[in-house]
């Protein structure tokens, strides 16, 4: 009982915080979302350059 109470809060919590982004961003959302998306992609790319620099051996930089 205790769980499916926790649960109906955070989804009410959730949808309210989806109400509110809509609600104050509306059209703008979209551009918000898609600037989150490319600063991960950008983000994920350096962290994986990075390891696949740390994890290749150092001989030379040519391709």
């Amino acid at each position: 009982m205790k769980d499916s109470i926790q649960l109906i809060v955070v989804a009410l919590l959730f949808a309210a915080v989806a109400w509110g982004f809509w609600y104050y961003l509306g059209q703008n959302g979209f551009g918000v979302i898609t600037l989150i998306a490319l600063v991960a992609l950008f983000a994920d790319n350096v962290r994986l350059r990075r390891k696949l620099r740390s994890a290749r051996p150092s001989i030379d930089n040519t391709p």
